[in-house]
């Protein structure tokens, strides 16, 4: 490399990022586990330690924060306020920012939030009860899952991901929602998040820990922590002796709330403090712990074990009709067994069993990492779509500049000694005004010239236009353009079908694994905390309002949360809709094309299309006259539709038959080859409840 050339696109600082997997004495600390029964003085300093050479990796290693710090630049396109702000501009240069990055992320999060997947609760049962359960909590996390809320979460991540190389969701009880608390979700910035550096998936368990800051007044801490008041002052070098003002109550800083894992001997209450010499003794079995701390400086505010997990268990009692059957226990309720004592009659193969209200088999941390560009060393992202896309915008922006400069240039204008002008004269010209007339000496051709500008010629335009579908083509994005990429329409076609495939992907990582991860928390904190019935309120399809009590014992073994498989490409869905629909039945139906338009209540647009293209006048009376009974049906029907015009006065009510003339009546006469007026019509038979006999 020519070490002149200080333009290298290599040399960007912002954009280094040095990883390789070997061992580095300087990230991997030596330290004593995070435990709940140590000192909080040494748990502090452990944790400490951890953020800090986490933080150290990250920016050593990967220079976190300048990355991130760019790509939010060229996304909201402040690259030319910060040139601005840095002197780099002249005052006649052009401000160009041509923002194809935000154009195309813009474009691509509206695609993977246009169709949410459907959650399905599996029964893992054939008893009714457990079907039913399975079914209701199914319509139940499914729509949560689809409320406005949610919805903004996962897209809030999924434009945090490209732009942080991670988007991070936290499931989390909230005791001021309803009257016995509720769960919710929220989107973390990923600044405030420090995750184990040695991790290298972004599932959160395989992390020995997770730091989040949470910014905090100090009144919230001392509500949150009480017992803490006196430290806390000290740290925050308060006078003890006087009540904090308004103000120092007022002043927000920063606390860490820490998740992480350890373990100890399995059958044992004591974790491991230091290192001990059966750990390596053969047999020892191990489990893990799972615990959480908040500290703010050198103080641990509390710590406690994991608190979204059932520990501790309840004890019950429970009968076999066939001892060992699983499917023929039965819980004995307390008032069975004070029945059982009065009447002396023994309840069979009574048994204690330690029951826990989880879902998940063991702990885990609330949270959730996006991810899609992984390479298995670190959580993180190695790179992202604006990343890679931040070149090629900022020659955009060159090349968008350079056009503009030159269209801007006006034309020069040069006078000889000779046209009688003096320098004061030549300085105070205006020759863009188009008022301006100059009277000069001699003959104008000789004294004076005019030198036009070069102008943008047509290779420029060509080229700013193949970058911007660079940009596209590296997003995976050129299928959402609206644009005709191609004269050929196979080639138009394959190319979208390539980004819509690219798209499915994306989302099927990020959106729907997220979904999955939210059924599967709301399915653990049901079990866990719902200890009095929840009523959950239901909107159907119609605007019809249902409700559905939820409770903790509803949640059985066995229950799985799936996601049904739905296609994100909503374009394509209806477009292969319209397809099926021109070649008509059997390959399609009005129920299916409703449904795979995505429209609203298809089930009711079936019935409404079907009976207004068979029985119009039905249709008429049942959805514009709103009459649904069969007596108010049958009545407007008989009365006949509104236009009609009505029977003569006396006369058979209208869509009656004539009734025959009274009397007796002249025998027929008898037809003959030169006399066809005497052959009997015989009046055509209509069907029974033929629209035509009303």
């Amino acid at each position: 490399m020519d070490d002149q050339n200080i333009n290298s696109p290599y040399e960007d600082a912002q954009e280094q990022v040095s990883n390789p997997l070997d061992f580095d004495q300087s990230y991997v600390q030596i330290t004593d586990p995070l435990q709940l029964d140590i000192d909080d003085v040494e748990l502090e300093k452990i944790v400490d330690e951890r953020i800090k050479a986490s933080e150290k990796f990250y920016e050593e290693k990967y220079n976190l924060t300048a990355r991130r710090k760019k790509n939010e630049t060229y996304l909201f396109g402040r690259q030319v306020g910060e040139k601005e702000k840095d002197g780099k501009l002249k005052d006649y240069e052009t401000r160009s920012s041509d923002n194809a990055i935000y154009e195309i992320e813009s474009s691509l999060k509206p695609l993977a939030m246009s169709k949410l997947p459907d959650i399905i609760v599996t029964p893992g049962g054939e008893d009714p009860e457990r079907q039913q359960s399975a079914k209701d909590l199914s319509i139940v996390v499914d729509d949560i899952n689809k409320k406005r809320r949610q919805r903004m979460i996962l897209g809030l991540g999924f434009k945090h991901l490209p732009a942080y190389f991670t988007a991070v969701l936290k499931a989390r009880w909230n005791s001021e929602l309803g009257s016995d608390g509720d769960y919710c979700f929220d989107i973390i910035q990923p600044e405030y998040i420090i995750a184990d550096h040695t991790a290298s998936t972004t599932n959160p368990n395989d992390m020995s820990y997770i730091a989040q800051c949470v910014p905090m007044t100090v009144q919230e801490v001392l509500m949150k922590f009480p017992s803490k008041k006196d430290k806390l002052f000290e740290q925050l070098k308060f006078d003890p002796n006087a009540d904090p003002t308004w103000k120092q109550l007022a002043t927000e800083v920063k606390v860490w709330e820490v998740w992480f894992d350890w373990y100890k001997k399995k059958g044992s209450k004591e974790l491991v403090n230091s290192p001990d010499d059966s750990i390596y003794e053969p047999g020892v079995k191990w489990e893990k712990v799972s615990g959480v701390l908040w500290k703010y400086e050198h103080l641990i505010l509390d710590k406690m074990l994991d608190p979204n997990f059932d520990h501790e268990g309840e004890d019950k009692i429970f009968s076999y009709a066939n001892p060992g059957d699983e499917t023929t226990k039965q819980e004995v309720q307390p008032q069975d067994l004070l029945i059982s004592a009065i009447t002396g009659q023994q309840i069979p193969n009574l048994t204690q069993e330690k029951i826990y209200h989880n879902y998940f088999k063991q702990p885990r941390k609330p949270f959730y990492f996006f991810g899609y560009d992984q390479w298995g060393k670190v959580y993180l992202d190695e790179t992202s779509r604006i990343e890679q896309n931040i070149r090629n915008q900022e020659n955009l922006d060159d090349m968008n500049k350079t056009i503009l400069d030159q269209l801007k240039t006006r034309v020069k204008h040069i006078w000889g000694g000779e046209s009688g002008l003096q320098k004061a004269d030549i300085q105070r010209l205006d020759m863009d005004d188009p008022k301006m007339d100059v009277r000069v000496e001699g003959d104008p051709n000789k004294v004076h010239k005019a030198i036009e500008p070069e102008r943008p010629d047509a290779a420029q335009f060509n080229a700013l236009g193949d970058t911007r579908s660079r940009m596209y083509a590296i997003s995976g994005s050129s299928a959402v353009r609206g644009q005709i990429q191609s004269d050929t329409a196979t080639t138009n076609q394959i190319a979208r079908e390539a980004d819509f495939t690219r798209t499915d992907d994306l989302v099927e990582d990020t959106i729907n694994a997220a979904c999955e991860w939210m059924a599967e928390w709301q399915m653990q904190f049901i079990k866990l905390r719902y200890t009095e019935d929840h009523m959950k309120e239901i909107l159907g399809s119609k605007g019809e309002t249902t409700y559905i009590r939820l409770r903790r014992d509803m949640i059985s073994d066995g229950m799985e949360v799936l996601i049904k498989a739905s296609s994100t490409d909503k374009l394509k869905a209806q477009r292969n809709a319209m397809d099926t629909a021109q070649l008509g039945p059997p390959y399609t139906n009005p129920l299916d094309f409703f449904t795979d338009m995505d429209m609203n209540d298809p089930e009711g647009r079936t019935e409404r299309g079907i009976m207004f293209a068979t029985d119009p006048q039905g249709y008429f009376v049942k959805y514009i006259m709103h009459m649904d009974t069969g007596a108010q049906m049958a009545g407007a029907l008989t009365a006949g539709l509104p236009g009609q015009t009505p029977p003569p006065a006396g006369g058979p009510p209208q869509g009656q038959p004539t009734p025959p003339p009274q009397g007796p009546q002249p025998p027929p006469q008898q037809p003959n080859p030169t006399d066809t007026t005497q052959i009997a019509a015989t009046p055509p038979q209509v069907p029974t409840g033929s629209p035509r006999a009303l």
